[in-house]
């Protein structure tokens, strides 16, 4: 558990549940916050409900509670269902599986535990993800290159997303999946035969350990888009 997260974390059980009451089933804190990645200045603590309703009227209880904790870096719920998450697992496998291999139960059943997630539906997703992001960020790189604020964004948003793709990764080629992000670059490098080092430089721009001036940051982006597009290549090839 990170440092200091203790009181944040009964602060938003007690707040959620106090809101809903017994339409609650569980709650869980998901993603970096249950690493050694968070870092208390800049990352959000992302929270998952599982509800029995949740119908527009129900959610609308939540504002109290998401305006209060966005103040601790506490993110807006993932607002759920036990029936939508099963339903699910072929559309969003990517992302259930991110939260199935790094997360806290704070109330309620461990759900995500016992969720089966097939291989090729990750595969899939996998494809898909890797190759929007290279239009998306050849795109924006190009839209914004004078703007150095957008593009440090445009990286912090992609790496991101992209980590959870790189753990399905290593789900489909069945090797265990670490926790901390480094090591999931690590391992995704090492099973591929990629080089992954921007990706390693992507994490320490995230998380403000690393400034780069222009040319260097055109020459990291350079070598950024290459390691995405052959990981497109290659899972294209699975």
């Amino acid at each position: 558990m990170a440092k200091n997260t203790e009181s944040i974390y009964k602060e938003i059980l007690d707040c959620y549940t106090d809101t809903f009451k017994v339409s609650l089933h569980s709650l869980y804190i998901y993603g970096s916050a249950t690493t050694d990645d968070f870092n208390e200045k800049y990352s959000d603590i992302n929270v998952a409900l599982i509800l029995d309703d949740i119908s527009i009227q129900n959610l609308i209880k939540a504002r109290s509670c998401i305006k209060i904790l966005r103040k601790k870096n506490v993110a807006a719920p993932l607002f759920l269902t036990k029936e939508y998450i099963m339903d699910s697992l072929d559309s969003f496998p990517i992302e259930f599986l991110a939260i199935k291999s790094s997360h806290l139960t704070l109330k309620g059943d461990d759900l995500f535990a016992d969720i089966s997630i097939e291989p090729e539906y990750i595969r899939l997703q996998a494809e898909r993800e890797l190759k929007g992001k290279l239009l998306m960020l050849r795109a924006s790189f190009l839209e914004n290159i004078d703007r150095k604020n957008v593009l440090n964004a445009l990286v912090v948003n992609s790496f991101s997303a992209l980590i959870p793709v790189l753990k399905g990764i290593l789900f489909f080629k069945e090797t265990e999946i670490p926790v901390n992000a480094l090591d999931v670059i690590k391992a995704t490098s090492e099973i591929c035969e990629i080089d992954l080092s921007s990706f390693e430089s992507a994490y320490k721009i995230k998380n403000r350990y690393l400034k780069l001036k222009n040319e260097e940051f055109i020459t990291f982006f350079e070598s950024y888009i290459s390691a995405v597009d052959s990981l497109a290549e290659l899972v294209d090839k699975f």
